[in-house]
């Protein structure tokens, strides 16, 4: 990471990544403090200004490039208007977000989690400007392992896989609810459902966590876990980088599968569903 202003940093002990990565396990997500410089910070969010203002990637709409996506602002802003939201596949823009794959303590934390060669699956930056959120409860992607309406939840003694994950790292301190904290139900991975209300989800008694935080901080968050992002309220902007690692086996199983090459004159050709089946668009398009 030479002239990097993104740090290599130092494993935590043996004893303090275990101990981490079992509270993770556990509850599904975990909180941990003063991981980034305030150098680091700074160069981090100035990149993601500078690319969020970048006309050429607001055009872009390629999901396999880097991109700006856009959401309409609800209620908070009672406004029909898109703003700029996510910054999407952020390691093809700048060095600076390559590095952060492999800043420690982030990356043992993250071969703890999900085993030795786990591998890159992603990562974006959060820019939530006041008024900008998306609140709704919800677990990421769609449930891994579901339990039947017989089963209460999945066995407290079973540790619940975790095939891919996400560390997401602070860009500005979030103080206080009306700056839209991570919120999480405790163990809510362990239900095999999704989340059982959007007003109030509940867990075997566990309530919502804030997670409030200072800017350098991070928090390691389960797919599973029941989360959302409170809605910011407040008249500072949120900035959250994620980073996100697959199991050895998940990533090379799934991304082997997806890579197989298909002539191009067989995919403008193609039929509309065996190109939404194999996630290809036509050439021309």
């Amino acid at each position: 990471m030479a002239n990097s202003p993104i740090l290599s940093g130092e494993p935590f002990s043996q004893e303090k990544t275990h101990e981490l990565a079992e509270q993770f396990f556990r509850d599904g997500f975990v909180y941990i403090p003063g991981v980034l410089t305030p150098e680091e910070v700074t160069a981090l969010r100035d990149k993601t200004d500078a690319f969020f203002d970048d006309p050429e990637l607001a055009e872009r709409t390629n999901p396999h490039l880097a991109d700006v996506r856009y959401i309409q602002m609800g209620s908070h802003a009672n406004s029909g208007e898109t703003l700029p939201f996510i910054l999407r596949n952020t390691i093809e823009l700048d060095p600076i977000f390559r590095d952060m794959l492999l800043r420690e303590p982030i990356l043992s934390l993250a071969e703890a989690i999900v085993g030795e060669n786990c591998k890159f699956c992603g990562q974006n930056v959060l820019r939530n400007l006041p008024g900008l959120s998306i609140s709704s409860w919800h677990v990421d992607g769609s449930i891994h392992f579901p339990v039947s309406d017989e089963m209460p939840r999945h066995d407290p003694r079973l540790r619940m896989p975790v095939m891919w994950f996400t560390v997401q790292m602070a860009l500005s301190d979030i103080d206080t609810l009306e700056e839209g904290p991570t919120q999480y139900v405790r163990g809510s991975h362990y239900s095999g459902r999704g989340p059982n209300t959007q007003e109030n989800p509940e867990f075997e008694g566990n309530k919502p966590v804030s997670i409030f935080c200072k800017a350098g901080d991070i928090y390691l968050q389960d797919p599973q876990c029941w989360h959302r992002g409170a809605p910011n309220v407040s008249n500072k902007t949120r900035y959250i980088l994620q980073s996100q690692y697959a199991a050895y086996w998940a990533y090379w199983r799934f991304n082997l599968c997806n890579g197989v090459p298909v002539p191009e004159d067989a995919l403008q050709t193609a039929d509309d569903r065996l190109l939404s089946l194999l996630g290809r668009s036509r050439p021309s398009e």
